[in-house]
């Protein structure tokens, strides 16, 4: 009998505790003491045990699934327990002797008379490795998307949709990094020039971005709890580098505020002087955004409305009410509710918690609406940016030419080109954005 690493029981209690209580894993690693207790070596093997069994959930459970003989009797905290150890055996090379091991020994941790049944499951996953990544058991016709939405650990629904979007190769980069931390980037306040100690470099194009940062070392330096930076993609600081321009701007899903910041950010340091309204449906949100920008001394301004994007008529009317006419703005900026797709590497819950028809119909039409209700406030020959964290067609190309389509949409024109990038290794996160002017 081997002991018990610390690292996967911490991995299993935060498992079983996100589970429990509808949390994100990484919140509650976060808060864990048992988190803290762990050297840095056992934390960091923690963190990837429970980001990438969360992750892989769905995959995971196909794997052992084929050796138990009544899975729908096995209690949650077992399962997990066998995901964390089945986890091992596909995707991070453990050698089969210990993840069988640990996972005995993690499934003795929750019933110990469900070790012998592990031991059996777990060490048949182990001989199977390579056939079930393969897709050894599908038809032809499926091998290659299985395949990769296995080696992925992702829904096959999904690989199929970004395959369907962006192509072969670039639904394999995103698989390819699906269990690696994804690169860290901050925009900098414009009062701090440089933040020691946490490297990184600049971005060409992006006015206070820094990319490539170190993660543990920029938490440790206390800028962000200061509001000397906020972490963002660089694929994101890019959409909002492009909403910087001369007069109004309006920002629909304003969130808890890291655009709001980055804005007002880009437009201190391009010395202009504008109003600036956010909206965002939680007031929560708007309350974390005001508090935000207090702290960074970005908050001159800038005007925090809580309500509907999908209903600015109503939202916008005490402005409306100021100005005695409809309020338009030179840039609106719609941060779009999506899939977030582009984003799984920091946000393991995505893959198995998102429905196919939530991102491939309810979703789309939201923007849609979104679009169309935007539209009405943008000032003659202004621009009409829209973004979002997806990789997926059905939220990004097709909902731009669904708008174009309508009444509504038919006054603009796109001024520049769409770009969706894509995550990869060494790549940024998935993002789309477009360009579209108002006609005078």
């Amino acid at each position: 009998m081997s002991k018990l690493s610390p690292a996967r029981r911490a991995a299993l209690e935060a498992l079983v505790a996100a589970d429990r209580d509808g949390a994100y894993v990484r919140e509650v690693l976060r808060d864990a003491a048992r988190m803290r207790a762990l050297d840095a070596r056992d934390r960091g093997l923690a963190l990837r045990l429970a980001l990438g069994a969360t992750a892989a959930s769905g995959t995971l459970d196909e794997a052992l699934d084929r050796y138990l003989s009544r899975p729908k009797r096995v209690a949650p905290r077992v399962r997990w327990a066998l995901r964390i150890a089945a986890f091992e055996l596909l995707y991070l090379g453990t050698s089969p002797e210990v993840a069988v091991s640990q996972g005995v020994e993690l499934v003795r941790s929750c019933a110990r008379s469900a070790s012998g049944l592990a031991n059996a499951v777990l060490r048949r996953v182990a001989d199977g490795r390579a056939s079930f990544l393969a897709a050894d058991d599908v038809d032809a016709s499926l091998l290659d998307e299985v395949r990769l939405a296995r080696r992925g650990g992702l829904p096959q629904w999904l690989v199929h949709a970004v395959r369907e979007a962006s192509g072969d190769a670039a639904a394999s980069g995103l698989v390819a990094c699906e269990f690696e931390p994804a690169p860290i980037a901050v925009c900098l306040n414009p009062r701090v020039e440089e933040i020691a100690g946490i490297g990184g470099h600049a971005v060409d194009g992006i006015p206070g971005c820094v990319a490539d940062v170190d993660g543990p070392a920029l938490l440790a330096s206390g800028a962000l709890a200061h509001g000397d930076a906020v972490v963002s993609d660089v694929s994101a600081q890019r959409v909002a580098a492009a909403a910087v321009r001369p007069g109004s701007c309006l920002e629909i899903g304003a969130g808890r505020g890291t655009k709001t910041f980055m804005i007002a950010a880009g437009a201190v340091r391009a010395n202009l002087t504008r109003e600036h309204v956010a909206v965002e449906l939680s007031a929560g949100k708007c309350a974390a955004n005001r508090a935000r920008l207090e702290a960074a001394g970005l908050a001159a301004g800038v005007r925090i409305v809580a309500g509907d994007g999908c209903e600015l008529e109503s939202v916008l009317a005490p402005l409306d009410a100021e100005a005695g006419e409809c309020r338009r703005f030179d840039t609106v900026l719609i941060d779009a509710p999506c899939s977030g797709t582009g984003t799984m590497r920091r946000h393991p819950e995505i893959p198995w918690r998102l429905e196919a028809d939530d991102a491939l119909r309810v979703l789309p039409e939201l923007q849609v609406s979104l679009l169309a209700a935007a539209a009405n406030r943008v000032a003659a020959g202004g621009v009409l940016i829209y973004a979002t964290c997806s990789v997926l067609a059905s939220e990004n190309e097709r909902v731009i030419e669904a708008f174009l389509a309508t009444d509504a949409g038919r006054r603009f024109s796109a001024v520049e080109s769409a770009c969706q990038t894509m995550p990869a290794p060494g790549a940024y996160d998935g993002h789309f954005m477009a360009i579209m002017q108002a006609g005078a």
